[in-house]
């Protein structure tokens, strides 16, 4: 016979998740731009000699690059100050975005889960074979 408690729990669990699955699409489908990378300050020798940064100790160069990987290599662009808040928003929405999706990847797993013990509680067993009635 179906377990009927468990199948009730199973349901409840099913909801709930399915109201969770919602609300990660949701924040999935509100974003209109992504930009896969990451911005950061850049500290470097620019190599003239004459130079303060070419002293051991000297400060170094600082600027705001845009880092990103396409084709297995590294890319960097600099960033003028005007752009830097647009580009970290973008990258950063970017991150969200993977980490909402993976987020959304558990929780179907945890979904398929409760789906498979909800069809076990409430699957039946075979019915017994039919008797059969020999002839003398």
């Amino acid at each position: 016979m179906p377990d009927l408690p468990q199948a009730s729990r199973q349901r409840a669990l099913l909801a709930k998740l399915g109201e969770q699955y919602l609300h990660l699409l949701q924040g999935l489908l509100s974003p209109r731009c992504l930009l896969k990378g990451s911005v950061y300050a850049l500290k470097t020798r620019c190599g003239k000699p004459s130079c303060h940064c070419a002293a051991p100790q000297g400060p170094l160069h600082s600027a705001h690059v845009l880092s990103w990987s396409h084709a297995g290599k590294t890319h960097l662009r600099s960033l003028s100050a005007s752009d830097l808040a647009r580009w970290r928003q973008l990258t950063e929405t970017y991150r969200r975005f993977r980490q909402a999706r993976s987020r959304l990847v558990k929780l179907h797993q945890q979904i398929l889960l409760v789906l498979d013990r909800l069809e076990q509680a409430m699957r039946l067993p075979p019915p017994p074979p039919a008797s059969r009635k020999r002839k003398t």
